[in-house]
């Protein structure tokens, strides 16, 4: 569920924003170019980002001036606007200092806001930030296009909420309908043709070189390596002239970062602000899926009643046998059950135990097993990991445990044996994988 949006007076103008979670810090989200708060957090990988800065502390999230919810003034907004605005944002959200989180213009504002309010600013992360907009004396570099200012202007305008740029920036993003209907509805709801024009010109006219020796707070200089046409120079030209400023030069997939943010992103804020690199909510997982073998000749032959209550009786013992062994429901579907233990010997005893129980009530029960990194959503494994034990599973036969090579060395002196039956192709799954039979067990 996405948080209620409020709204904050600044100046002039009301700004949207919103504030989610808790925690021993607050960090202040500033968007570059263009936003929509609640567009924004409709498309899950940026659910999925916030929410990981979450476990960083308390994040809060605004519509620049001129963009999104916000008041959508038809005049120019200066740096320094956009300043007061983060500040009144902050004000309202009863937050004294703040970690800033920027991406292009939106670094840029960071930046200043940090040298006009040292007090209230903890540190800055600038993401893809240039120090002015125009190639100027002693900064040569700037925003470049091979179209031209004029050109970008009527390109922005005819593309706009097309995902022309977009696409532009991110030429695979036009494979994944997904993406494609998001970023179009992010740009309209964000800002009109003409409001993308007036944001692509506040960028342009940006300068905050003289607020840079004013940044007396730790920051972080972030610039991907593999962004088309942005050379390294005028990002390690920032980090040099802040007076505690550091580089990170990484190189991560996403080509229009800003617009969805990658888990490396996260990995660098955390490092940078409390020393670690967590890897979001991934962790290694011992995944056991089982399924009953005949299910639906087995539904045939005993009717609806009793098949339900066979399968109840199935469950209850699977879920026994998971306490025992220190196991996690994962997932249940159909007679499918899918659970995760911390060892891969738990995983297994669950298993050699599960079929025998289901053997005992008349059902013929199959096991797959497979040890792997996995993304953790809720309640719920993500990743290759669970694929993979499915596939096994789908390998073995009623009351067989199969395994892969990697489970088997993990347990190598366990007391629990197997036997090879040979090697695999796992639907979808690239490869051809060893797959052992565990023997039953005394």
């Amino acid at each position: 569920m996405i948080p209620a949006t409020e709204f904050v007076r600044s100046g002039d103008a009301d700004i949207a924003y919103k504030v989610i979670g808790e925690g021993p810090r607050d960090l202040v989200l500033a968007f570059p170019l263009v936003s929509n708060v609640d567009v924004f957090l409709e498309l899950t990988e940026n659910a999925e980002f916030v929410e990981r800065l979450t476990h960083l502390g308390r994040v809060i999230l605004f519509d620049k001036r001129g963009t999104g919810m916000s008041d959508r003034s038809t005049e120019r907004v200066t740096v320094e606007q956009h300043s007061d605005d983060l500040i009144a944002v902050l004000d309202a959200a009863e937050s004294t200092r703040a970690v800033l989180l920027g991406w292009f213009d939106g670094g840029a504002t960071c930046l200043v806001t940090a040298a006009r309010h040292p007090g209230r600013v903890e540190s800055v992360v600038a993401n893809e930030v240039l120090a002015a907009g125009r190639p100027v004396e002693g900064f040569p570099w700037g925003f470049t296009s091979r179209l031209g200012e004029a050109a970008m202007r009527k390109f922005i305008t005819l593309g706009w909420g097309q995902t022309v740029a977009s696409r532009l920036m991110a030429p695979e993003w036009a494979s994944d309908p997904r993406l494609i209907e998001w970023v179009a509805r992010y740009e309209r709801l964000s800002v009109p043709p003409s409001g993308a024009v007036r944001v692509f010109e506040d960028a342009l006219d940006l300068d905050i070189r003289a607020y840079l020796p004013h940044v007396d707070v730790p920051v972080l200089v972030i610039h991907n390596v593999g962004l088309p046409g942005a050379p390294s120079e005028p990002f390690e030209w920032l980090a040099d002239e802040l007076p505690r400023g550091r580089l990170r030069l990484a190189r991560t997939p996403a080509s229009v970062p800003f617009m969805i943010p990658s888990d490396d992103a996260v990995d660098d804020i955390e490092e940078f602000l409390v020393g670690t690199r967590s890897g979001g909510r991934r962790e290694l997982a011992s995944i056991v899926f089982t399924d009953v073998v005949g299910s639906t000749t087995t539904l045939a032959r005993e009717g609806d009643l009793k098949w339900r209550n066979q399968l109840s009786s199935h469950r209850e013992s699977l879920r026994r046998s998971l306490a025992r062994y220190g196991g996690r429901e994962v997932n249940t579907a159909g007679d499918g059950f899918v659970a995760c233990f911390p060892l891969p010997s738990s995983g297994l005893r669950f298993a050699g135990e599960a079929v025998r129980d289901a053997a005992g009530i008349g059902l013929g029960l199959r096991a797959g097993m497979h040890c792997g990194e996995v993304l953790v959503d809720g309640a719920d494994l993500i990743g290759i990991a669970v694929h993979v034990a499915a596939r096994v599973a789908s390998h073995a036969g009623a009351g067989e445990v199969f395994v892969t090579d990697t489970v088997r060395v993990l347990v190598d002196g366990s007391g629990l044996r197997f036997e090879s039956v040979g090697s695999h192709r796992l639907k979808g799954v690239p490869g051809a994988w060893h797959l052992f039979r565990m023997a039953a067990q005394t």
